[in-house]
């Protein structure tokens, strides 16, 4: 008798990031027979003891996630490797600096990787545990693809409905300009350098000025496309951990600007006639849908720029360039990807694999299949599942505590206006349309349903 599947649990940690993609996922595994576990990684990690056994993919791979993964690891849960951040990077050594735990990165039972350079990363690092490694793509990857155009068709005709003809602008200066005025590494290293230089890591420094140097030139940027483009709507989309009143700002006295963050990146991308970024993943997925992407360089560093998105866009160092370019784009007289697009997708496909044939998910669910039918994980004794329910239990009830009482009130509102901007409170409706959006575009997943568990936690499931 074939033995019934396990559980996934999917958490999310940055709602216009990953949800869609994961839903995707989640479809494709409740079509094999997976029953899904799919939420908000806060409330996920929170309700650990109330949790099934499953199959748990983690967000990222970093220390922080030391208590967690410890628990998942008592409570009978197999770990996943996968790593939401692995293919954008200064450089490798920076990404594993900044991404890879040096102790977690030993737990996973099984790794599944975006592509050959992420499994080339991962099976270099020391900790590496032998496991089984997988190049299966990723799931936010099958978003970018031609199947998955009708997914995003309403989304698009809204925007141009509501805004026109858009030139989009993305930004990724969350390291300096936090949501929360306390926080962001880049601007904590600029503000303990104004003290003592000494006592700030030499390369984080570089980092933070030469981030700020860009900041400031985003910033200027904006009315100088403003008024090269009055035609256009210049909007501006941050990350989503920046402080967009910072961009408002920019944008003030300037009536073809606007700021927005809403919904998924991919319709904008889509909807723009030009993609303006530096250092970005959106001037990479704008390329893999062969949109004019364009990477504003005013300044230029082999050590702290991000090489993959603007190795892949069109490269402009000043914005008398960047405008010039894109008017040239606009014109006809260049196509929206130059020459050298071979080149360039022989280097994208070294970090993303599942561009073409079957989808991302796909792979990953029948490498989730094989491992469910055949990889025993070890079964903790009663008395180890019960310490382990208690600490999660316990861990639960001292973080409400300590964010009701021990927060002030100005940390406390912060907080969960961040986690509530990241990831909103959403309903069984957010799920459901976007299965139904599914099911239109790729014709499948009729047999597919979602039913609430917890605020924010979902389980979706074949009927």
């Amino acid at each position: 008798m074939t033995k019934p599947r396990r559980r996934l649990t999917i958490p999310v940690e940055v709602f216009n990031r990953e949800f869609d993609a994961k839903v995707l996922l989640s479809c494709f595994a409740a079509e094999r027979g997976f029953t899904v576990i799919i939420g908000e990684k806060h409330e996920i990690q929170l309700n650990l003891a109330a949790l099934p056994k499953s199959i748990y993919l983690p967000t990222n791979l970093h220390n922080r996630n030391a208590i967690v993964f410890s628990l998942l690891a008592q409570l009978g849960h197999s770990l996943v490797g996968t790593d939401e951040e692995a293919i954008v990077y200064c450089s490798p050594e920076v990404y594993v600096k900044e991404k890879l735990g040096s102790t977690e990165f030993s737990r996973p039972n099984l790794f599944l990787a975006w592509g050959p350079e992420n499994a080339r990363i991962w099976k270099s690092q020391p900790t590496y545990n032998g496991m089984p490694l997988h190049i299966t793509g990723n799931s936010r990857v099958d978003l970018l693809r031609p199947e998955m155009r009708q997914y995003w068709t309403p989304q698009v005709e809204t925007i141009h409905k509501k805004f026109g003809k858009i030139i989009l602008i993305n930004t990724n200066f969350g390291k300096l300009n936090h949501f929360r005025p306390n926080k962001g590494a880049e601007k904590e290293a600029l503000e303990r350098a104004a003290v003592s230089p000494s006592d700030v890591d030499e390369f984080d420094l570089g980092m933070a000025r030469h981030r700020l140097a860009l900041f400031q030139y985003f910033q200027e940027m904006v009315g100088q496309m403003a008024a090269a483009f009055p035609g256009h709507t210049i909007l501006i989309r941050p990350h989503p951990s920046e402080n967009h009143e910072t961009w408002r700002q920019a944008a003030n006295g300037y009536t073809n600007v606007q700021v927005h963050i809403e919904g998924h990146v991919i319709p904008w991308l889509l909807a723009a006639d030009a993609i303006i970024h530096n250092s970005c993943t959106t001037g990479l997925e704008g390329y893999v849908l062969k949109r004019p992407v364009f990477s504003y360089q005013p300044i230029i560093s082999d050590r702290f720029d991000k090489q993959l998105p603007n190795a892949v866009s069109r490269q402009a160092t000043s914005s008398r360039e960047l405008i010039e370019l894109i008017k040239t784009t606009f014109l006809g007289d260049q196509s929206p990807q130059e020459n050298g697009s071979e080149a360039k997708t022989r280097l994208i496909e070294q970090y993303l694999s599942a561009l073409q044939g079957p989808f991302a998910s796909e792979n990953i669910v029948s490498t989730l299949e094989t491992f469910d039918a055949t990889y025993s994980s070890p079964t903790p004794n009663w008395g180890t599942v019960f310490a382990a329910k208690s600490q999660a239990f316990g861990r639960k009830l001292r973080r409400r505590f300590n964010a009701q009482f021990r927060m002030g009130d100005q940390n406390r509102s912060q907080r969960y206006n961040y986690l509530n901007h990241i990831f909103p409170d959403i309903t069984l409706a957010h799920i459901e349309e976007r299965i139904e959006r599914l099911q239109h575009a790729l014709g499948r997943f009729h047999h597919t349903q979602v039913r609430p568990l917890h605020d924010n936690i979902f389980e979706i499931f074949r009927n």
